[in-house]
């Protein structure tokens, strides 16, 4: 049997795999991304909302007015693996190995200090955002079975968000990155998600920014 003879059909199954994980992967993200949005808007007991498609269908970006006169805005970004393309899906896993969430929180009043609880060995590098961190405080803390790295500004801040983390009824595998930083008068959520971690996380993210007020 001649190479020709044989390669075509072969194109042809591989033309329809693809096209299948499209369809399938594409039908993935979507549920994903309404379920997330779902948790989402209910967790911050949302007002308005507003989204930007990100890629098609491996994300969004999402502005939520809410209800709150400590808390001006939160702004979601939700980034997807590619699993629409079997081709590319291999590759993305070995700098993406899960889905990602980031959260702001714009608090409407001062905060206090700055203070960051970082899944150890997450980062390579420590993470832009985080200025002069030769002035910050470090310790290592233990939260679930999770090791992260605590840096803080002072002792005050240490412990508000620290005794806040521990408090949190959720998955500390999946949580990557929690902090406030005074500079930008917001609190910051990096996590990979569910509709566990979501709702447990956004609900108590209010409850912190009583605590670091000015």
């Amino acid at each position: 049997m001649s190479a020709s003879s044989w390669a075509f059909p072969v194109l042809i199954v591989v033309a329809l795999v693809v096209a299948a994980g499209y369809f399938l992967g594409r039908r993935k993200n979507v549920l994903l991304m309404k379920q997330y949005a779902d948790a989402i808007e209910g967790a911050v007991n949302s007002s308005d909302q507003q989204y930007t498609w990100v890629g098609g269908y491996i994300g969004f970006k999402a502005d939520y007015k809410v209800k709150s006169q400590l808390v001006k805005k939160v702004k979601a970004t939700l980034h997807l693996l590619p699993r629409l393309s079997l081709l590319y899906y291999p590759f993305a896993l070995l700098t993406m190995r899960h889905d990602k969430l980031y959260v702001i929180v714009e608090v409407a009043k001062s905060l206090a200090g700055e203070a960051h609880l970082i899944k150890k060995g997450h980062y390579r590098f420590l993470p832009p955002g985080i200025d002069n961190v030769e002035r910050l405080r470090r310790s290592e803390v233990t939260l679930g079975d999770t090791k992260f790295e605590l840096l803080s500004e002072d002792a005050k801040g240490e412990r508000q968000l620290l005794s806040w983390a521990q408090g949190l009824k959720v998955d500390f595998n999946k949580v990557k990155h929690l902090s406030f930083t005074a500079s930008t008068n917001v609190m910051y959520a990096f996590v990979e998600p569910d509709t566990d971690v979501i709702p447990a996380l956004l609900k108590a993210m209010p409850e912190l920014a009583p605590t670091i007020l000015k």
